[in-house]
Formats: C-alpha cells, sequence, structure tokens
C-alpha cells in the first residue's frame, strides 16, 4: 500500500499545472511545435492548455486573451485548489491513504502544494508590524488575521521565530533565535554555537533572489555569509531534509537521528522545498487528532519530497503551528486550534 501510495503521489504532482490540475474532458490541448531536434519546446507566451476560455503555458501561468487576469478554483470536496496569473501558478492536492496501527487504522492525509513563482512574482514573507522595541513577527497574531492584514494568494507558516522570542524574554524557553531573515532585512543572527543538539536544531534555509534555495545544517554559515550571498528569506528550523538532492539521513532516520525521540514518531509536520528556481514544493501532513490521523515522520516526510523532485527541503515548525491558507481561507491546519502566528511565507500579493 505504501509503495503504490508513493507512486501515485509522485505521479501527481510530476505532472505540471497545465498538464493535469486543470484537467478536464473539456480541456484542449494546443498542438506545440517541436524544435530542430525533434523536441517540443513550448515558449513561455504560447499556451499548451485551454479550458473554458482560459489558456496556460507549459508552467500553468496565463497567457493569451482570457476570461479575467487570475484563474481560480476552490473544490474542497474533492480536495484541490487552484490559482493562475501571468506570473504565478499554485495547485494544491490532498491526499489520503488508511495506514494500519496497532490500535487499528488511522488516516493519512498529505496536502501538496506545487508552486510556480517568477521573478515579478517571488516567494515573500507577512508578518506583524515591529514594535517600538521588538522586530516585524515578534507579536502573534490569528493566521487568518495575519493574512486579512496582508492579502495574498497562499500563506503557509513558517519557523516560528517570534515565538522563541517571546519564549527567550519571558523565561520560558533558553534556545536561541536562529539565523532570521525576511524580505531582506536581517532579524536575528542568534544560533547555536554550543554544539548541543536540540530540537529545534536551527538548520536554515535561504531564498536567494534568483528564485533558489539553499539548505544548511546550523553552524555551517553565519548572519554575515548569508548577506554576503545577498540572501532574501533565512527560515531557521529543521532538521533539514534535503541537500543537493540528498537526504538528511543523520537527522531524518528515526534509526540514525541525533533527535531519536523528534524524529521516529508521527505528527503534524510541515515542509518547504525547492525544485528548481522559483518552482517549490510544500507538504502538510494532519496528525491531530492522534485517534483519527497519523502525520509523517521526518524520514517519512523528507522521502515524499524528494520522490516529488526536490533538491533541496527544510522541516518547518509543525504540530498546532502548520497550516496553509489559501484565497483568504484556511484549508488545512495541524491541530484542531491554529496557535497564534507572528509571520508566514507567502505567494501572490493581492
Amino acid at each position: 500500500m505504501k509503495r503504490l501510495f508513493s507512486l501515485f503521489l509522485c505521479a501527481v504532482l510530476l505532472f505540471s499545472f497545465a498538464d493535469c490540475a486543470i484537467a478536464s474532458s473539456d480541456d484542449t490541448e494546443i498542438t506545440v511545435s517541436e524544435d530542430a531536434s525533434g523536441s517540443a519546446a513550448p515558449a513561455e507566451d504560447k499556451a499548451v492548455t485551454e479550458k473554458d476560455g482560459w489558456h496556460f503555458n507549459a508552467k500553468g501561468f496565463l497567457v493569451g486573451e482570457n476570461p479575467g487576469e487570475e484563474y481560480l478554483q476552490e473544490d474542497e470536496k474533492n480536495g484541490i485548489w487552484q490559482y493562475a496569473s501571468s506570473n504565478l501558478a499554485v495547485t494544491i492536492t490532498r491526499t489520503q491513504e488508511t495506514v494500519k496501527v496497532k490500535s487499528g487504522r488511522r488516516t493519512r492525509e498529505l496536502y501538496i502544494a506545487d508552486i510556480r513563482a517568477s521573478e515579478t512574482s517571488p516567494l515573500f514573507s507577512i508578518m506583524t508590524p515591529p514594535t517600538k522595541k521588538r522586530p516585524a513577527g515578534y507579536k502573534k497574531s490569528k493566521p487568518i488575521d495575519l493574512v486579512k492584514a496582508n492579502p495574498v494568494v497562499l500563506a503557509v507558516s513558517d519557523d516560528y521565530y517570534g515565538h522563541r522570542m517571546q519564549g527567550r524574554d519571558n523565561g520560558s524557553a533558553k534556545w536561541p533565535d536562529g539565523i532570521i531573515i525576511r524580505n531582506g532585512e536581517l532579524i536575528s543572527s542568534k544560533t547555536r554555537t554550543n554544539g548541543k543538539v536540540e530540537f529545534p536544531p536551527l538548520d536554515t534555509l535561504a531564498v536567494y533572489p534568483d528564485g533558489s534555495m539553499m539548505a544548511d545544517p546550523v553552524g555551517e554559515k553565519n548572519a554575515d555569509d548569508f548577506a554576503s550571498e545577498g540572501a532574501v528569506q533565512v527560515y531557521s528550523f529543521g532538521p533539514w531534509l534535503i541537500r543537493n538532492g540528498e537526504i538528511n539521513a543523520k537527522g531524518v532516520d528515526s534509526s540514525k537521528s541525533y533527535m531519536y525521540n523528534t524524529a521516529q514518531y508521527s505528527d503534524s509536520r510541515i515542509a518547504i522545498g525547492m525544485i528548481e528556481p522559483f518552482h517549490y514544493l510544500v507538504v502538510m501532513a494532519k496528525g491531530r487528532p492522534e485517534n483519527k490521523y497519523i502525520g509523517v515522520n521526518f524520514d517519512i516526510l523528507a522521502t515524499k519530497m524528494l520522490e516529488l523532485g526536490c533538491t533541496e527541503a527544510l522541516n518547518l515548525d509543525g504540530g498546532g503551528t502548520a497550516c496553509i491558507i489559501f484565497n483568504g481561507k484556511v484549508i488545512a491546519q495541524g491541530d484542531k486550534t491554529v496557535r497564534p502566528l507572528g509571520s508566514m511565507i507567502a505567494f501572490g500579493e493581492k
């Protein structure tokens, strides 16, 4: 069953937005001319799929004449949400499988967001405003209110850095903030330096102006390194899941991990990764309530993201922090109640 599910899941997302996400019996495929080598070479301004007057190129962006500037589909019953404009395409798919456990059966429910961003519509961050003494993202808000204040097409929970800052200030936690950069601004340069391994390890995922991402173990780079590289976003949580196309066996394998207890149990988890520059993937698993959902462990999460083409990926804060908001609506959350957040990963400013 696990193998069949993996094959099915891989097949769903290996197709482009234009090829499968908007497919229906009424779709019309448009013939694409071949280049000199005989291979199909669709230009980005050429439509390869047409549906009800909407025209999409190979990346899923709108091209040519269309009924409007934005294509939108929200099908909660069948578990598919879609958006397309001239510079952004988002497809979110919900999948389910039944998993046998000692106490019976549980549902593994995944939400997989395939995101095609661009130079004119890149990944960015939304945050609560700064206070006199604290930076943007420190103050918490209900996720839906954060999106209402900063309208976007898609918002995804992130590394929850504001919570670590608050915990240090009020004495409830002693872990460092991690290296935090948001929209080109350095918010924190404090990370683990004593070599002690705790959760979260504060591994990083940096996003660069060319749309690329790079995952790094904690301590490999400091804030000055990221600044000199031109990183516009740096998320600190972890463990890093995939780096240079390789899974972090030491960090995610429950039999080898330096975080045995955290790595081996399944829970609500969420991760973000890159397939190629400006082409991103978000995978979220529901793991609560535990008598209904089984969630995933790090090993399963990393394996899924690798199967779906990610070359770089980072585990973000899961549990009650994990959530996905599409077109102003919460479509997935890791627990019955979503924690207040100070910041979120965003696509498609409205």
